[in-house]
């Protein structure tokens, strides 16, 4: 199986990590990047958001939206996907929170139905593991396992999963020992995913940017190439 590409969720504000949005705009093996205002787009125009979006051309850009395991309204998911098309342009969006149980399939086809009346043209979702098949077919990519390192060590790719196609499915790793990053994205292609972003930050947000030995070498003027 190939090397899975990089997707990242990147919650850290542009205006205090300006060389990692800048590192983030010179890689060419991103395939998407889920960009996160305040916990969604905000209620107001963010002045530093769409001169740093329009830095990430060539890479797809995910508008987060999060759905609460169901709790929150079809009308409020979708007058946020209107506030990050209209304000921000991205290129689609990630519902964050979704529920993962045959329960949660009537108001996961809600969301994924106001997602795609909105005109979304890639909508991802991330319940952080396996939902059943049918929430999975509704999305372009689902987020099958968000947790860390050390539960990673554990995680076994369902056998009913192995014919979903590797690009729909996106694997979310934090607390990883530096050393071991590499290997963690290897071991994801080796699990059926065509999606992957390991990191050493942990909780309470393990997405502020890239990992913090990229930070790091950034902070101190270093070039930092193919990390």
């Amino acid at each position: 199986m190939s090397r899975p590409r990089l997707a990242l969720p990147w919650y850290v504000h542009p205006a205090e990590a300006p060389r990692e949005w800048n590192w983030l705009a010179a890689r060419r093996d991103v395939a998407f990047a889920v960009v996160n205002v305040h916990n969604g787009p905000g209620t107001e125009n963010d002045a530093y958001y769409p001169d740093a979006l329009a830095l990430l051309r060539g890479i797809r850009t995910l508008g987060y939206v999060p759905v609460h395991y169901g709790e929150r309204s079809v009308t409020d998911v979708a007058a946020e996907i209107d506030h990050w098309q209209r304000r921000y342009r991205v290129d689609g969006i990630m519902l964050d929170e979704l529920p993962a149980t045959d329960a949660g399939l009537a108001s996961c086809t809600r969301y994924a139905g106001a997602a795609r009346a909105a005109g979304v043209p890639f909508l991802a979702a991330n319940p952080g593991t396996f939902p059943p098949r049918a929430v999975l077919d509704l999305f372009d990519v689902t987020g099958v396992f968000e947790g860390t390192a050390e539960s990673y060590a554990g995680f076994r790719h369902p056998a009913w999963a192995w014919n979903v196609p590797p690009h729909r499915l996106w694997h979310l790793v934090y607390g990883c020992a530096p050393q071991r990053i590499a290997a963690v994205a290897d071991r994801a292609g080796r699990h059926g995913a065509g999606y992957v972003f390991a990191t050493d930050r942990s909780l309470p947000n393990p997405w502020l940017g890239p990992p913090t030995a990229v930070s790091d070498r950034l902070g101190a003027g270093h070039p930092v190439a193919g990390t």
